[in-house]
């Protein structure tokens, strides 16, 4: 008999997300409490292109849709959670959101009124420390999570140490993704299809191509990507989402005919974007003050591009080299000079990187791995 799981995730509203969750479900009789189908933008589209009811003839799950009390995704509370605590008893209760969360800690309250018998584990991608006083507030809040725990999966690396610093036991502690990656839509295009696939998105047929996709802020290296560009011959940018640089890219691309702003897509657009790419760049850069203080998490749409056999290359900040696992693919945030250098080696002979990006997508980053990671650590947590 399967361990019951009750997870609680805002994560899986997104449609693609939940390939996870049916991955998962082949190790537990698995509940997932999720937010109800909501009419706002993501990343400049509707919620509706990300989020549907077509997967619900064949999950090997529960999905249970409450509506959301709060403005954003960690000042949010679930409306009816407790009840459905009350509805049947679990042997786990995992929440994917972080220590300073209030549905973390909504979460932690029914169950030890009513799962007192369950694990209480939690997902965390935090993976900076804050200056100042809210550093000495969230170090008191991280005591107060690692005391009400029995195990914590990190995002990262980062994020574990930040967890055993504040009292969490290393032997509690997994460091894994928190999504994998669909072998089924993402995989490498053919000489033809990447044609095709360029004449569908108004690129050029060609051309030896770079590309983005995501949020068009500053962090994300773009201006460095662009430099780095500008320096190369013969190379040309698709860059695609959108943000609050949105503005200053189409500034750029009326001067340069070599770069290309596409509109932002649903997740399941994606692949094929990224398989018209020759390589792929995530330049992403720290950010330290008061009001932000952030490096990149993990970067799932590294993963992505792997998985699609395009050459990845990624920026030293954060949890982007330990995505990536290869020296050769990093470059120094902030540095466009050394990502031109990279781009350049890539354009002599970029095929060995990728296919060692390609296997290592293949082994480690699969929704199957992913979830045998998850349910492996789990397991051990409940037999001990």
């Amino acid at each position: 008999m399967k361990p019951g799981l009750l997870l609680i995730s805002h994560t899986y509203a997104a449609l693609e997300n939940r390939k996870k969750l049916q991955a998962l479900g082949a190790h537990f009789d698995l509940v997932c409490v999720t937010s109800t189908l909501e009419q706002r933008m993501v990343l400049g589209r509707p919620s509706s292109d990300f989020d549907s009811e077509n997967d619900a003839p064949v999950r090997s799950y529960q999905l249970i849709r409450l509506p959301r009390r709060g403005r954003t995704d960690t000042t949010f509370l679930y409306e009816g959670l407790g009840d459905i605590m009350r509805a049947r008893r679990f042997d786990v209760v995992l929440v994917e959101n972080e220590p300073w969360a209030f549905v973390r800690w909504q979460a932690w309250f029914w169950k030890a009124l009513l799962q007192r018998q369950a694990l209480f584990g939690e997902f965390t991608w935090e993976n900076v420390e804050r200056p100042g006083w809210k550093g000495a507030v969230l170090a008191a809040v991280y005591r107060a999570m690692t005391g009400t725990t029995h195990f914590i999966i990190a995002g990262n690396q980062a994020a574990a140490r930040l967890v055993q610093k504040r009292g969490a036991r290393a032997v509690d502690v997994l460091v894994a993704p928190q999504l994998g990656v669909d072998l089924g839509n993402h995989q490498p295009a053919s000489p033809a299809e990447r044609a095709a696939l360029r004449e569908a998105c108004g690129l050029p047929a060609e051309a030896f191509l770079v590309g983005y996709c995501g949020r068009l802020t500053e962090e994300k290296g773009l201006r460095e990507l662009v430099q780095a560009c500008e320096s190369m011959k013969n190379v040309q940018l698709a860059i695609l989402g959108s943000g609050k640089l949105e503005g200053w890219i189409k500034e750029q691309q009326q001067q340069r005919a070599w770069l290309h702003l596409l509109p932002p897509r649903p997740h399941f657009e994606i692949p094929n974007f990224l398989r018209c790419l020759d390589v792929f760049v995530l330049a992403s850069k720290p950010v330290r003050s008061m009001t932000m203080c952030w490096e990149e998490q993990f970067g799932h749409v590294l993963i992505e591009a792997m998985a699609c056999g395009v050459v990845t290359l990624g920026s030293s900040s954060g949890a982007i080299p330990e995505v990536i696992g290869d020296e050769d693919a990093i470059f120094p945030h902030g540095d466009a000079q050394a990502l031109a250098e990279r781009l350049g080696q890539v354009m002599t002979n970029g095929g060995p990187m990728a296919r060692r990006q390609l296997e290592r997508t293949r082994t480690q980053y699969t929704h199957d791995a992913v979830a045998a990671a998850w349910a492996g650590f789990i397991q051990t947590k409940l037999a001990a």
